[in-house]
């Protein structure tokens, strides 16, 4: 007991001792707190001046930018503008929204020309009668809002103007001078709104504000008012202050680019009550270290003295006493903890086997780029080969593959250097060495009758750089895909990876697209037989080219489906699609497909007929709304009604006898005649219409009126 007693005291010693030593730091640790409170405040507050700080560096880099990027400079200097140049007043204002939209911290825009009074802002342009309206939208009263133009300096500069309900907007501003007479031709600038950034911060207890050098409020809360002018009197960076009976803490920062106070108002008691919360915390979390400490230093000293119990019988020099064991008990001890030694290690083993595993395994997929993990098996520059082997049918698990996998072990590895790996559909192994195909054939044999089952050998190229592998495995993981996708097998043997037939898809694709336009003209007219043939023809000669890559080959059932399914009832439509996707069988897709035929509606009076007329009205309606906005195209139609391009063009060729641009130019030209006959130029008319130029607008008219735009207005007028 001697013993266990000096370990009990000496675990209690490395327990406490540093507790006890602790408590002397924490005493000391109340201040500290304060002041990493205070610290943590001040941060944040860096933080927002630093983030709106730097949105005034941006706004005044962007208007810079902006002013020598637009026509701003030269129609500042126009007294009366002609109608080109109010047409630029539209571009001015598009690119102010998009300058606006650069920036979150950004609220408005704006571009001022003094000579001929227009107001351009991100959102519309202000004839000069009504330009006081951007002033009342900004809740600001005219004067003041025009009186911000004049900064004196051609430069960027900020400035703050407050509105009728006491706080204010920051400005960035860039003015334009004449250089003779110093007259004031235009102003641009974008209006910043603090309020985003402080908001965030506002609380019961805490208030962020922002004021300028005279301690006027530009926005914060409810407080803040009353806060600046006591801070205003004082004149201190921070400190503490009394408002409304309640003590409050308070810190000040200056922006380094304008004349804006940052600050934050934080109650007192509150700030305190983090402290007491922490000290009752630290209380807490020292009795809970005392008593684990303790229960370890007991856990500990036991644990240690048991195996010393057991073996001082054989160490001491008087007789044993009745608490001692024999020695054949402390020889099965030792018997039990080297085989348990022993089971572990085959563990922490078979572990790290699992991981290299793991870790080849994803590098040969390409989810990994680093090839040390294979420079472990395999020399960089020296040639390797990968061989996988599988079943010649029927469906194995993992124990088969592991099993698989030792074989291939004892088989190759024993003998070469490499390394075996194992996935779902084969067990393969990368052989440091070039293999002739006759010595593949004596590894598949032998691999066979060690498995008792024929196997199917697939036989990578020989390859000498390590970043090749992946390569090497794409190749086999396609042949394997190939086999399952059409449903056979290639027969026991070894095959190469480029034994795989490859036929061209883009000449192809061209004969399958002609069949299948065949197949959408048959089913829109209503035609069952000719729709059955084109089918089986499309099955027979585009859909089981085994030549073709089995990528393709799906993709091309996936439109034939796509083609059916507006004929089929919706709520079957939406069942068979969900089945389609899950199968990955040229055999079984070929089922679904005439599965899918069959289901259609042939009657006259059915809900096919239904979706043509829903699928005419949609588009009209949507190319009615839309035909001024002139990127409007038949992929945007598509787009809107989620389908195919493809498949819409011909469908709503089929339902109505024109395409979906011929729809759209006759909306268009139907708009332009009544235009021109309303007396418009032919360029006003095709910017109304949604054409990009006169020139695309007299396009149109003469492919299909005929005659020209001008013609057509003059026969209006003579009549």
């Amino acid at each position: 007991m001697k013993v266990y007693k000096r370990f009990l005291a000496s675990y209690l010693c490395v327990c406490l001792v540093p507790l006890l030593l602790s408590l002397v730091t924490i005493c000391h640790l109340e201040r500290r707190v304060q002041d990493s409170i205070m610290d943590k405040q001040k941060s944040y507050m860096q933080s927002v001046r630093q983030e709106i700080d730097q949105g005034l560096g941006d706004a005044a880099t962007t208007l810079a930018a902006f002013a020598e990027s637009t026509p701003a400079s030269h129609l500042a200097e126009e007294g009366a503008l002609s109608p080109a140049q109010l047409f630029e007043l539209c571009e001015l204002r598009d690119s102010l929204s998009a300058v606006i939209s650069q920036n979150p911290m950004f609220y408005r825009g704006f571009c001022y020309f003094s000579r001929n009074g227009f107001l351009v802002t991100d959102r519309r342009t202000y004839h000069p009668e009504s330009a006081s309206l951007f002033a009342w939208d900004l809740e600001l009263e005219p004067d003041s809002f025009y009186s911000l133009m004049d900064g004196g300096s051609p430069a960027e500069h900020v400035r703050t103007v407050y509105k009728k309900t006491g706080d204010g907007w920051v400005f960035v501003l860039r003015s334009q001078y004449d250089s003779q007479s110093r007259e004031l031709l235009s102003c641009v600038g974008i209006v910043l709104q603090l309020d985003k950034n402080l908001s965030a911060w506002n609380t019961e207890d805490l208030e962020a504000f922002a004021a300028d050098d005279a301690y006027q409020l530009i926005c914060g809360g409810e407080r803040a008012p009353a806060a600046c002018q006591l801070m205003a009197q004082n004149s201190q960076a921070e400190g503490s202050l009394e408002l409304d009976g309640q003590r409050y803490v308070f810190s000040q920062y200056q922006s380094g680019l304008s004349g804006i106070r940052y600050g934050f108002l934080m109650r007192q008691d509150a700030y305190y009550h983090e402290v007491h919360i922490a000290w009752l915390q630290l209380i807490l979390e020292l009795a809970v270290i005392f008593v684990v400490s303790v229960l370890l230093a007991v856990f500990w000293s036991r644990r240690t003295y048991r195996p010393i119990k057991n073996i001082l019988p054989f160490v001491s020099a008087g007789p044993p006493g009745p608490e001692y064991r024999s020695i054949e008990e402390l020889g099965s001890a030792l018997v039990s903890f080297a085989q348990e030694k022993e089971s572990l290690a085959s563990q922490v083993a078979r572990s790290e086997q699992q991981a290299r595993s793991a870790a080849l395994g994803q590098y040969l997929l390409g989810i990994t780029k680093n090839a040390s993990v294979l420079s472990q098996y395999l020399e960089e520059g020296q040639p390797y080969q990968l061989l996988a082997f599988a079943p010649e049918e029927g469906t194995y698990g993992e124990a088969f593959f592991q099993k698989l996998r030792e074989c291939l072990d004892e088989i190759l590895l024993d003998k070469s250097g490499g390394v075996s790996l194992q996935f779902p559909q084969c067990a393969a192994v990368l052989v440091q060495k070039s293999l002739s195909r006759e010595e593949a054939a004596d590894i598949h044999f032998a691999a066979e009758q060690t498995i008792s089952l024929a196997l199917v050998c697939y036989m990578s190229d020989t390859y000498t750089h390590l970043a090749d592998a992946p390569q090497a495995w794409a190749a086999i993981y396609r042949a394997l895909y190939h086999d399952r996708f059409w449903g056979h097998s290639r027969g026991r043997g070894v095959w190469m990876t480029n034994d795989l037939p490859e036929a061209d898809s883009s000449a192809s694709y061209r004969d399958f697209l002609s069949r299948q336009k065949a197949l959408t003209e048959n089913l829109a007219a209503g035609k069952v037989q000719r729709a059955a043939a084109c089918l089986k023809k499309l099955i027979a000669e585009d859909l089981s080219d085994k030549a073709l890559p089995v990528e393709d080959t799906q993709r091309r059932y996936a439109d034939v489906a796509e083609l059916l399914l507006p004929y089929v009832e919706e709520a079957q439509a939406s069942s068979i699609l969900g089945q389609f996707r899950r199968y990955s069988t040229a055999h079984e897709m070929e089922e679904a497909l005439l599965h899918l035929f069959g289901q259609i509606a042939w009657e006259p009076n059915s809900e096919l007929s239904a979706a043509k007329k829903d699928l005419t009205e949609r588009v009209r309606e949507y190319i009615r709304a839309n035909y001024q906005n002139p990127a409007l195209n038949a992929s945007m139609v598509a787009d809107y009604l989620e389908m195919n391009l493809s498949t819409l063009s011909h469908q709503y060729k089929a339902a109505t006898g024109s395409g979906v641009l011929d729809e759209l130019h006759a909306v268009r030209l139907e708009t332009a005649k009544k235009l021109l006959g309303q007396g418009l130029s032919v360029k006003e008319t095709a910017e109304r219409t949604g054409y990009v130029d006169p020139r695309s607008l007299i396009r149109a008219f003469k492919r299909y009126e005929g005659i020209t735009p001008g013609q057509y207005a003059k026969n209006s007028a003579s009549e």
